[in-house]
């Protein structure tokens, strides 16, 4: 079993794209295919109109995978490798509430992605596409079942264990947590907090020779202090809390137990 625990103090940023922008962008499908138009930002689906549910389980994998690759933005109602505008544009039914598909994920993401739906409207089709903007967040997100894509380029890949490393890697998470807090480790450590880990220790039913260590023989056997320096994974742990506003005044921390490389069956923000 493995165990990660991330950290993030920044939110990346993304353009997303309006409708002005996409219905000046549908112009070029007469002498390109979609996939063309695309990039790590923007792309275009085919409403899976033959099934509400295969189309519904298209936007929630297009919303983690956007998601995971910063954010952006997906054109419903366009398919991608059709040249001509009128038989490009096969348009999203009417009777498709932009309510629906924003519930469904929202409710079926983990963490939970909240998405901003726009419909415009179109000569070609049933006269209509929906777009779905995808704002940053603090990836990795996976659907309720564990499973994710992250955007690379134009292509949604699995989220793998190696891309969730080079995520984490990406955003400064893997080398945050082990950079060491300037000053000896005593002065930032909570006596309070050291206790509260003993106690969670026990509950956890740890070894009682490790349980009963000095706080410098703990910590050193957590890895969170490292030549008389605490990291800044023991400083969110048993920090001070005056040390913690000094030296991390705002953060994010994400525990996953996985199951494998691509699944976990814990998380905690």
């Amino acid at each position: 079993m493995r165990y990660w625990i991330q950290t993030r103090e920044v939110m990346p940023r993304c353009s997303l794209s309006r409708p002005n922008d996409i219905l000046k962008l549908l112009d070029e499908l007469e002498s390109r295919i979609a996939d063309d138009l695309e990039s790590q930002r923007l792309d275009f689906k085919e409403w899976k109109s033959q099934s509400r549910v295969d189309a519904v389980d298209q936007v929630i994998e297009m919303a983690v995978c956007m998601a995971n690759g910063g954010g952006g933005t997906v054109v419903f109602g366009v398919r991608d490798r059709t040249i001509g505008r009128a038989d490009a544009i096969k348009g999203v039914p009417h009777d498709v509430d932009t309510n629906l598909p924003m519930k469904a994920v929202h409710d079926r993401t983990d963490p939970k992605i909240t998405p901003v739906f726009e419909a415009i409207a179109v000569p070609e089709g049933t006269g209509r596409l929906i777009i779905m903007h995808i704002l940053p967040g603090m990836p990795p997100y996976t659907d309720t079942s564990g499973r994710g894509k992250i955007r690379v380029g134009k292509d949604c890949q699995p989220l793998t264990g190696s891309l969730r490393r080079r995520v984490m890697v990406e955003t400064g998470t893997t080398d945050f947590t082990a950079d060491e807090v300037p000053g000896p480790y005593a002065e930032h450590i909570s006596a309070a907090a050291m206790e509260r880990l003993r106690d969670l220790a026990k509950q956890e039913r740890a070894p009682q020779d490790l349980v009963t260590l000095s706080d410098r023989g703990l910590l050193s056997a957590l890895g969170a202090v490292r030549e008389e320096r605490l990291t800044n994974a023991g400083l969110l742990l048993v920090g001070r809390e005056q040390s913690i506003r000094d030296h991390v005044p705002a953060y994010l921390w994400t525990y996953l137990r996985m199951r494998s490389d691509t699944e976990y069956d814990d998380r905690v923000d």
